[in-house]
């Protein structure tokens, strides 16, 4: 894939990734300047799990949401709500399409990422998501 054909308006807000050890970590390869506002921590090479790390925690949510779209090898489109590492509420639009997909391994090879950043309204207590892929694949006219 070449991101550049992809277009100066999109381009911000993408990142692409490679899926590590079948589905159990995720490193980011390119990060687009809208994702980098969001995560300003994040570089090429960095994984998904240091976020575990420098928050000292065993779960993180965005990393869940990532793993499962390479392990079900299904596009997911989700609202997300989240505290960043730096404790700023946030609310994204993301839109998660696993790249190379295989029947006989037990996960994609890539993620392509998506990411619209909206306006946050209250407090964000725990970080969430709302999975809007039915909606997407309806709206879209696709069935799958």
């Amino acid at each position: 894939m070449d991101p550049v054909a992809i277009g100066a308006e999109l381009l911000p807000h993408l990142c692409l990734g490679h899926y590590l050890g079948n589905g159990t970590d995720f490193r980011y390869d390119l990060i687009g300047s809208e994702i980098v506002n969001l995560a300003p921590r994040l570089s090429p090479g960095s994984l998904a799990s240091d976020t575990m790390r420098i928050q000292n925690t065993d779960q993180d949510h965005i990393l869940t949401l990532f793993l499962e779209a390479g392990v079900e090898q299904r596009p997911k489109i989700h609202e997300v709500r989240y505290n960043s590492i730096g404790d700023v509420p946030l609310r994204i639009f993301a839109a998660l399409l696993p790249l190379g997909l295989h029947q006989d391994k037990k996960c994609a090879e890539d993620l392509l990422l998506a990411v619209w950043r909206t306006t946050v309204t209250g407090i964000i207590a725990k970080d969430n998501s709302t999975d809007l892929t039915g909606e997407f694949l309806q709206f879209s006219g696709s069935t799958d």
